[in-house]
């Protein structure tokens, strides 16, 4: 039966696209085969391709290569000369999804017993809550929708906040917008990828950031031939592409798309250079609030990189 949307108006998300809803089909149809998922998981770290790959992992030839294939189209994984990894893609849908759903499955009788409670008029939303965080105070428990409306996400760790970009960035419709102290090659890679499709991004580069990689990388830049090339690729990872990017020392990272959806970096007063965590609130009067502080960074900013001294030989000893 083919699918109308005006029917799922009033249930999915007012940006969620018919083309979103058949990608996330075909990603949960062919992550739901069991030799498919496996063949997933197993690529986490990378996947050597052997002739003998399938038979050690007791998968036809067949159904090794078809899944492999599979799982490749829906963008999960891509290969390298060697080896079959996830993409960026496929490495938020295994941290977000994968992880927290095998996580969750030892707490089944605890979500029935939330079940139960909503169910009943004698407890509170907040009664729940409460007894949620005492019965497994270290579970996802405590991130059930229980009926409210507030919207937001509190990432507590690098990964989890790495893994919450990745998730807000793939569905992007119109307009990304960060202001970064971190550089991770997994967002750097999406937001590639987002500008190529149309999206408009606009980054705002930490400029001390961009000095540490070039204090990390000046060994090689000694000895490399291409020289200048690698300076351009050092200081902006997304040389060249459709990316909009300047430098200035920010004071946080900050991440806004499509006027809605806010990501913003809680700094640590006492290691201020250190990640402490970062909160993602839907809130289209927020996000014009911090798109008005992106804005007069981004006008004093400068559209050259820092000015690095090129690394010279050392003067050998007579």
């Amino acid at each position: 039966m083919k699918l109308e949307s005006s029917l799922f108006s009033t249930v999915l998300p007012s940006d969620t696209s018919m083309t979103d809803l058949q990608k996330i089909s075909e990603v949960l149809s062919i992550l739901s085969k069991p030799d498919a998922l496996l063949l997933f998981i197993m690529t986490k770290d990378g996947l050597k391709s052997e002739l003998e790959t399938h038979t050690k992992i007791g998968l036809t030839k067949k159904q090794y290569y078809t899944r492999l294939k599979q799982l490749t189209d829906v963008g999960l994984i891509t290969k390298n000369t060697v080896s079959y990894t996830h993409t960026a893609f496929g490495s938020m849908v295994y941290q977000k999804h994968f992880l927290e759903l095998a996580g969750n499955m030892k707490n089944l009788k605890h979500f029935e017993m939330i079940d139960v409670l909503k169910q009943s008029s004698n407890f509170k939303l907040e009664d729940i809550s409460e007894f949620l965080s005492k019965i497994s105070p270290n579970s996802n428990l405590s991130s059930v929708n229980l009926g409210n409306k507030n919207n937001s996400v509190i990432a507590k760790s690098y990964d989890d906040m790495v893994s919450k970009v990745l998730q807000v960035v793939e569905f992007a419709q119109k307009e990304i917008i960060l202001m970064g102290r971190f550089r991770n090659d997994h967002i750097i890679n999406m937001l590639l990828k987002k500008a190529n499709m149309g999206v408009s991004v606009k980054v705002l580069a930490d400029t001390n950031t961009v000095k540490t990689f070039f204090e990390n990388e000046t060994a090689a830049l000694r000895e490399d031939k291409n020289k200048k090339e690698r300076i351009d690729t050092v200081s902006n990872p997304f040389y060249p592409s459709k990316v909009d990017r300047r430098y200035i020392e920010t004071p946080f990272s900050l991440l806004l798309v499509d006027e809605k959806l806010v990501g913003v970096e809680m700094v640590d007063t006492y290691n201020p250079k250190n990640f402490l965590m970062a909160a993602f609130i839907e809130d289209s009067s927020l996000c014009s609030s911090m798109r008005s502080t992106f804005d007069n960074l981004w006008n004093k900013a400068s559209l050259n990189p820092p000015q690095i001294v090129s690394p010279t030989k050392t003067p050998s000893k007579k």
